[in-house]
């Protein structure tokens, strides 16, 4: 019997050693470590993996920052998160850390400076100098990872995470927090519309509006000067969906 093509996927960490990760910056210096850690997500004790991914994680989205070395790391998580031949708790938090370095707000320059991303009063995001590490990040996950990007590209991926959550009996306690800033974003109707629909289902369990919440969009309702809908649609949904799967305290 034939392989499913999940399983015929060659080694997700080929071509690993062609890069000189010791001149590749990461934000703090040289990602030397980086080959360590990534073969240390398939190592066969969970916790070695698990550490690996956390240390992994802090390297390449540094403060919501991607720098030289998140540009060359996502062909192989890429393939990481695809691989059958890597475990699922893996798997599934390799897909949401190419999430989140897809939806940074900020890149490292060659100098250790930040760039931010930035949009002018016609919603089009303004250029950056190069090396842009931003973009190019963003983009690699585009190519490598498309329905990834697919989803954090559509505003109603935040409208029906919202609704997931709050339709279960038992509710988690993050849903009331995040429907209710939903509700409070001026100019965004549909999310809107799909929170006060799951504010509506939260009253059957009112001990859970005292909760502690994240805020959904980093700094509250505070976003940067014309930045799109569907960026700040995308951020909610990843927040939502990243709660749901792994609870307030987050993947890493």
């Amino acid at each position: 019997m034939e392989l499913p093509r999940a399983w015929q996927r060659p080694d997700p960490l080929r071509g690993l050693d062609r890069i000189s990760w010791v001149e590749v910056y990461d934000g703090r210096g040289g990602a030397g470590r980086m080959p360590r850690l990534l073969r240390s997500l398939m190592d066969t004790d969970a916790g070695v993996r698990l550490d690996a991914l956390s240390t992994i994680a802090d390297r390449l989205l540094t403060d919501d920052t991607v720098s030289e070395a998140s540009f060359c790391a996502v062909p192989f998580l890429v393939e990481l998160g695809a691989s059958y031949k890597v475990a699922a708790d893996v798997r599934d938090r390799v897909i949401f850390l190419l999430a989140a370095m897809a939806l940074a707000g900020k890149g490292f320059t060659e100098q250790g400076r930040r760039t931010h991303r930035r949009w002018n009063a016609l919603g089009r995001e303004l250029p950056r100098t190069a090396p842009d590490w931003l973009t190019q990040t963003r983009h690699a996950v585009a190519q490598g990872a498309p329905k990834i990007f697919e989803a954090l590209a559509s505003e109603r991926v935040a409208c029906l995470v919202a609704l997931a959550c709050a339709v279960p009996e038992r509710l988690p306690p993050f849903v009331v927090g995040l429907v209710q800033e939903m509700i409070d974003l001026p100019g965004e109707a549909e999310l809107s519309d799909a929170a006060e629909i799951a504010v509506a289902l939260l009253k059957r369990s009112p001990e859970l509006l005292v909760v502690d919440r994240p805020k959904v969009l980093g700094e509250g309702l505070v976003r940067p000067a014309h930045q799109p809908r569907e960026v700040a649609a995308a951020l909610m949904g990843y927040r939502f969906a990243l709660a749901s799967a792994y609870g307030d305290e987050g993947a890493w």
